[in-house]
């Protein structure tokens, strides 16, 4: 049994590497270091200048704002907490505590409200990658929770902020309600 649940995660860890990469072309790492650069890329050098006038297109291009770099967020770690809203409940009181060590480990406790209490309390265990990009938003960067320990399916969240987190659909699409689906660190 343990050698299929070894199996399982193996899997789901590779998946989710092929899908940071498919998503993004390159990885979150590569990403955060081209950001951290300013966002440029090393380029050769530009040839050089000729004494010809510039045409409207070339002066207009040249009198435009450069698109300023996206804004690199610190890796999340620590303890966010939060209710999420719930479809059958009261409400999910969440604690995720993301550790920042090199194994990139988390648990989570998950209390649904208004729930018998022999079901109402959820833990788990896993790792955690961040990936960048999602389909609203091919800069963002996307917190993907992969268990190891618990009956929770892999979770995907949004990082907002160095505070905050907010849940993602399982096809880390935004989720387009009003009610609470962020954790803000504590």
């Amino acid at each position: 049994m343990k050698a299929i649940i070894a199996l399982f995660v193996l899997f789901s860890l590779t998946l989710g590497l092929q899908q940071v990469k498919a998503q993004s072309g390159r990885s979150y790492q590569e990403w955060l270091e081209e950001n951290r650069a300013g966002g440029k890329k090393t380029a050769a050098k530009a040839p050089a200048k000729s004494k010809a006038k510039p045409t409207k297109a070339e002066a207009t291009a040249a009198a435009e704002p450069a698109p300023e770099a996206a804004t690199v967020l610190a890796p999340p770690n620590g303890t966010f907490r939060g209710t999420l809203a719930c479809k059958d409940c009261q409400g999910i009181q969440t604690e995720l505590t993301l550790n920042g060590d090199s194994k990139g480990s988390f648990t989570m406790k998950q209390v649904y409200m208004g729930k018998p209490a022999d079901k109402s309390v959820v833990n788990s265990s896993g790792k955690w990658f961040l990936a960048k990009g999602n389909k609203q938003n091919p800069d963002a960067v996307v917190l993907q929770l992969i268990p190891t320990a618990g009956d929770i399916d892999p979770m995907y969240f949004l990082q907002v902020s160095d505070t905050e987190v907010k849940l993602l659909t399982k096809t880390q699409d935004e989720i387009g309600s009003s009610k609470n689906h962020s954790l803000k660190k504590l």
